[in-house]
């Protein structure tokens, strides 16, 4: 199958929805198929991926005249990309549910594009595709335009379908599959030697819900040893959250890590026993399903995806926005003893092996992809399998 992917990579943009597709596209090129990729933020050269290169195309925009500029010089760009792939092309799937979506219905709508086009939306709880289509010009039209052409629109979060179906949607195109992660031999975890080790991993923003968690770790008190919890990632939240470590007098409790390479997160999800995510929202973790396939039981925010597959037997699920209820789930965690902890450790891994491995996550893609080659539209309507 020939499936021409709208997204940038990241190589050019670091972000989970950019990492989600970079491994989709190496399980869909290990599998046999062909890819192409478009994305605003690419190089002129093609992109390795894997063992695998991939061919790929700029989207060229102008910041002459704003915001409006921007956009229109986009989907000049794109529009002209699309038509020249028309006839290579099998699928057109576009990560977010936006402006690459809408330039594809519009080409569809007026019949110069009839390949089946599947968007995936990111984010949830307001902070998503949703809302950021609510503050387009002509929303309304917009959105008539996407739920009429989109010939699947597949959510990762369950959350998502309310909020679209508020913004207008139909859902007579919606399916359901969520992130993968590559599942890979991991030796079960023997637990702690002595306290057990904390650590996040996101990018330093509002998103991510760190000052709660140092909110959190200063309620906690002394019961955290110097080091015990560790934040790795850069942003512009950096200098702040620093700062509120200070303040609330916990800097030895906190070590901040930076940004760090793949191998290296690898190498902090090894050293540590939990996993924290604080975050305010987001679409399907993928922070937190890495370190479920690395054998850690999380403390997670009720964000949105994730949380549904985590209970008492693989970690501690507190509402978002509360440093009460994510203190007393750490505190919990600190007197779990070591062989609970793996326990949990292993039952995380489990269901990242039953649900989310990534070759069975592109299988679910391509099952979809083929329905919608032999019945466009109505093909969505039926579960994904």
């Amino acid at each position: 199958m020939r499936i021409l992917v709208i997204s940038d990579l990241p190589q050019f943009v670091t972000g989970g929805a950019e990492m989600q597709v970079s491994r989709l596209i190496e399980a869909w090129l290990d599998a046999g198929h062909e890819v192409v990729c478009f994305g605003r933020r690419m190089g002129m050269g093609p992109v390795h991926i894997g063992r695998h290169t991939v061919p790929v195309r700029r989207i060229r925009t102008t910041p002459l005249l704003g915001r409006s500029g921007r956009a229109a010089s986009y989907s000049l760009s794109l529009a002209w990309l699309l038509l020249r792939h028309r006839h290579w092309a099998d699928i057109v799937y576009t990560r977010f549910l936006g402006e690459a979506a809408a330039t594809t219905a519009l080409l569809k709508k007026f019949r110069l594009l009839r390949t089946p086009l599947i968007a995936t939306p990111a984010n949830t709880h307001g902070k998503g595709d949703a809302d950021f289509l609510r503050s387009m010009p002509f929303s309304r039209q917009v959105i008539r335009l996407l739920d009429s052409e989109c010939d699947a629109i597949n959510l990762i979060a369950n959350d998502m379908a309310d909020e679209l179906l508020a913004t207008g949607f139909s859902g007579r195109a919606f399916s359901h599959i969520p992130n993968g992660v590559p599942v890979r031999e991991v030796r079960r975890r023997p637990g702690p030697v002595g306290i057990p080790r904390f650590v996040a991993v996101g990018r330093l923003a509002p998103q991510k819900g760190y000052d709660v968690l140092l909110r959190a770790i200063a309620l906690i008190g002394e019961r955290l040893q110097p080091g015990q919890v560790r934040i790795a990632g850069g942003g512009p939240e950096q200098k702040r959250l620093q700062g509120l470590a200070n303040d609330l007098q916990i800097s030895d409790r906190v070590e901040w890590l930076g940004e760090l390479t793949q191998k290296q997160v690898a190498d902090q999800l090894a050293f540590a026993d939990v996993f924290l995510l604080p975050s305010m929202y987001e679409g399907f973790s993928n922070a937190g399903l890495e370190a479920m396939e690395r054998g850690l039981p999380l403390i997670l925010t009720q964000c949105g995806g994730l949380d549904l597959y985590v209970d008492a037997n693989s970690g501690w699920v507190v509402p978002p926005g509360d440093p009460v209820a994510l203190a007393q789930s750490i505190s919990q965690a600190l007197i779990t003893p070591a062989d609970r902890l793996s326990a949990m450790g292993a039952s995380a891994r489990d269901c990242v092996e039953r649900n989310f491995d990534i070759l069975i996550i592109a299988d679910r893609y391509i099952a979809l992809f083929d329905r919608l080659k032999k019945t466009p539209r109505l093909a969505a309507s039926k579960p994904a399998s």
